[in-house]
């Protein structure tokens, strides 16, 4: 064999490298630690954020994605929406949504899908049954390992507008709610916001929240690390700005979940993913 085919070879089989390890969707835990003034010296909060599902299951009961969870021993599960899919049988939705909330207290908040589904009203209604907290446009008080915060979840905007099938709502209905939900910016407890779409994270980003978890995106389906965050994602088209990671802007810091959901569109070094967040005091 001949250098020139040797290296030609040696190119193919890096390619063939590249590409399978690209291609690995195994599930994975990403972690992120936040620091904030909020929370006693010595004292932390750990918030796992699980989002666009889309009903997919995980092996036999979704045992492994729950016990992948219950590892991770949260203090809050954050929910961001899409769990639920329109299209695909919900029987793997609820099998994770009836028994995640024995390994902490959850909040849920709506993605698209589910508003574009038969009748959303029932699927907030079981996922209360569940022992749910399901936040439309609202704010709950909570003390959770000592510590004192307030979650905020934003009902999907796919609510308002026209509400025809695929619809993704009306923008600036939405802006005027994340508006009035604003926490004072005299509350020094700790603001959480859990909201489905991330191309308004400049939106929640004008008001005190203190941490803004969001999903939607799917990490932009396909990734060169260091390099492209994501090729394509919902509301935002091609490279998309929030794909994927974190995202900072002064006291609040954003993060973008790439979501569980594994179909048919290759996912391309961008694996499905458990989201940690570990609140710390500064």
């Amino acid at each position: 064999m001949t250098a020139k085919k040797r290296a030609a070879c040696a190119l193919l089989l890096c390619a063939a490298g590249v590409g399978i390890a690209g291609l690995q969707c195994g599930l994975t835990v990403r972690t992120y630690t936040v620091q904030t003034e909020k929370l006693p010296a010595g004292k932390r909060l750990r918030v796992v954020m699980l989002s666009d599902l889309h009903s997919y299951i995980y092996g036999e009961d979704q045992l492994p994605l729950l016990e992948r969870v219950a590892d991770l021993q949260p203090d809050l599960i954050a929910l961001c929406g899409d769990i639920v899919d329109d299209n695909r049988t919900q029987r793997g939705a609820w099998m994770l949504l009836r028994q995640i909330a024995a390994i902490a207290p959850c909040c849920y908040v709506s993605g698209n899908h589910e508003y574009w589904s038969a009748d959303p009203e029932d699927i907030f209604s079981r996922i209360e049954n569940c022992g749910i907290r399901v936040l439309r446009d609202s704010a709950q008080p909570l003390t959770v390992n000592g510590v004192r915060l307030t979650v905020t979840g934003l009902d999907d905007p796919a609510r308002t507008g026209d509400r025809q099938p695929h619809s993704y709502g009306d923008s600036d209905v939405y802006r005027q709610t994340i508006e009035t939900l604003s926490p004072p910016s005299s509350d020094d407890s700790l603001h959480i916001l859990l909201a489905h779409r991330p191309e308004f994270m400049e939106d929640y980003a004008r008001y005190p929240f203190d941490l803004v978890l969001c999903g939607h995106a799917h990490g932009g389906q396909w990734r060169i690390p260091h390099l492209l965050n994501g090729l394509i994602a919902p509301n935002q088209g091609f490279f998309p700005k929030y794909a994927g990671g974190r995202y900072d802007f002064g006291q609040t810091t954003g993060i973008v979940g790439r979501g569980l959901l594994i179909d048919w569109k290759p996912r391309v070094f961008n694996p499905p993913e458990i989201v940690t967040v570990d609140l710390v005091s500064h």
